[in-house]
């Protein structure tokens, strides 16, 4: 089956499908543009993130669902030429299954972005402050709620779904917070607390590489438990490779460095120190007497330019300074 036949197939199956009832489903295809404004958005979303360019029409295939109308209505988007590798290698039964569970879960915005229209108190425990890139996402932030922190924006979500093999989450819209009647720093201070209970976080020497840990793997905040002082021995070679601070859920745990006490707790087992943000899930920690900062910039403007756009956070490097207890670019 070519691409053009699939891409076909797979709108007519999907358009058949119980699971999508009540969902508007559309075909957004190369050379496609809109004058509806919020759909037009996210095409800008994609070619931005996905195509490196900044225009109103599609450079590529996208299967997209809205679900609910005005300010409850939710917008999810799959790119159909990822699906057709898929289609290529394991048949229909490896595209169509999948894609109709998230159609499902990511339906369940819906339902929670009319929770939200209750009051603060239905949504609160669904509040969580995730790291975005600033410039990436700036037309997006300019109706969201963020803290900005350099080239970074610390930006309040919600929760949407959450499973061991599926994690949602949504950009929240002043359009949605604004009938709770709250300050800006005022949700974002208790989203981040909010986000240290549900996602602690942890610490692990860089050459750990494995994607699973233990909850009592990495911890070095003493509040959440004993630490482990022979991990974080800061011998030189572990000094020289760093460490990676995450959180245990690792989805988007680069906010861990941001979470209170963190950048102190830090301070205290290696002294002034030298962090970097190799993706929005997790920061690079230096002792600065076994690194070079400018060495870290190189290496993260590397990884930067080869890991997907959507994946970045950060192209500077900061110096905690200990004594001081500030931050500063390097």
């Amino acid at each position: 089956m070519t691409y053009e036949e699939f891409k076909g197939e797979l709108y007519r199956i999907i358009m058949q499908q119980e699971d999508v009832k009540g969902r508007k489903i559309m075909l957004l295809e190369k050379g496609y543009t809109t004058r509806d404004s919020q759909i037009l958005n996210m095409i800008r979303y994609i070619n931005r993130v996905t195509f490196g360019r900044e225009d109103n029409v599609m450079h590529g295939d996208y299967l997209q669902v809205i679900w609910g109308e005005g300010s409850i209505r939710s917008v999810m988007n799959w790119d159909i030429q990822e699906y057709y590798e898929r289609f290529q290698k394991e048949g229909w039964q490896g595209v169509i299954p999948e894609l109709l569970l998230k159609i499902q879960r990511s339906g369940l915005s819906t339902e929670w972005l009319q929770l939200s229209q209750s009051g603060y108190q239905q949504t609160a425990d669904r509040l969580i402050v995730r790291p975005i890139h600033y410039e990436t996402n700036q037309y997006e932030l300019e109706s969201g709620i963020f803290w900005k922190f350099g080239d970074m924006a610390l930006t309040l979500y919600g929760i949407v779904y959450d499973a061991e093999d599926d994690y949602v989450t949504m950009k929240l819209k002043r359009e949605i917070t604004d009938v709770w009647k709250m300050e800006d720093d005022t949700l974002l201070e208790n989203a981040l607390k909010n986000s240290v209970s549900l996602m602690p976080p942890r610490l692990y020497r860089s050459t750990d590489l494995r994607s699973k840990h233990s909850l009592e793997e990495g911890i070095f905040m003493e509040c959440d438990g004993e630490t482990d002082q022979e991990l974080f021995h800061t011998g030189s070679m572990e000094g020289v490779l760093g460490y990676r601070l995450t959180t245990t859920k690792t989805i988007n745990g680069a906010i861990a460095f941001f979470y209170p006490g963190v950048r102190e707790r830090l301070g205290e087992l290696f002294g002034d120190y030298y962090v970097g943000f190799t993706s929005i899930h997790e920061a690079v920690i230096h002792p600065v007497n076994h690194q070079n900062p400018q060495c870290m910039k190189e290496s993260i403007r590397e990884i930067n330019e080869v890991f997907p756009k959507e994946e970045m956070l950060s192209n500077c490097i900061y110096r905690y300074r200990t004594r001081r207890g500030d931050l500063i670019e390097v």
